[in-house]
């Protein structure tokens, strides 16, 4: 479905939230677009035209949803309908998928369901660990975005249904970080790389203590 926008781009009243809402700043200042900062749910009003989140991590419920004129959108890092939910990074390197998807989609009262407005694919490389991952996501988000302000420029926003195998990603725990150590370096690599060093480190268990892995990606001179 083809929205057409009643006015252009520099007179809407464009909202940003959510704990990354800087990337978005960022596009935004490059781009010379007006915006307002909503630092709570309850800040969203009818005065806005269209409010942008990314990080945010709970479900939006009505009326909030509906007062924007366009309603708001938010960013989702997998191919949706395929990875709904939780941890989006590390479930795309289990599922060894060839790129990072950043879906751009209308938020509705549903998990991640909404109409697709853009998505945007960054290539992921077998060395990629969480640090790297989380850089081509803010890329992803900021490239993702860049497209959406392009066909509001035009004047026009385009809702695409989400087709295809529809899943759902379970939230990750500290547990999950553990390791078989009966299992090859290799074979043990995806769920190293996507371990934080600091706030959930791989690790595994021997004689009654656990035993703490931290890793560091060096290029080979």
């Amino acid at each position: 479905m083809i929205i057409k926008l009643e006015k252009g781009v520099e007179d809407l009243k464009i909202g940003i939230i959510g704990s990354r809402k800087e990337l978005l700043i960022e596009v935004l200042a490059q781009e010379n677009i007006n915006y307002v900062v909503v630092e709570q749910i309850d800040d969203i009003d009818d005065t806005f035209d269209i409010v942008f989140g990314t990080g945010i991590y709970q479900l939006i419920k009505e009326p909030y949803l509906s007062l924007p004129a366009y309603g708001m959108v938010f960013f989702h890092e997998t191919p949706l309908p395929e990875g709904k939910g939780n941890s989006p990074i590390q479930w795309t390197v289990f599922n060894k998928r060839p790129n990072l998807t950043v879906t751009a989609f209308k938020a509705t009262e549903s998990m991640d369901a909404g109409a697709i407005l853009y998505q945007y694919n960054i290539p992921l490389s077998s060395s990629d660990a969480l640090e790297i991952l989380d850089k081509k996501r803010n890329i992803g988000i900021k490239k993702c975005f860049e497209g959406i302000l392009e066909e509001l420029k035009q004047g026009y926003i385009v809702l695409r249904t989400q087709t295809g195998q529809d899943s759902i990603s379970a939230k990750r725990t500290l547990e999950d970080s553990g390791l078989d150590p009966n299992e090859t370096l290799l074979s043990l690599w995806d769920k190293i790389r996507v371990c934080n060093n600091e706030e959930f480190p791989a690790f595994f268990k021997l004689n009654r203590k656990k035993i703490i892995i931290r890793y560091k990606v060096e290029d080979l001179l």
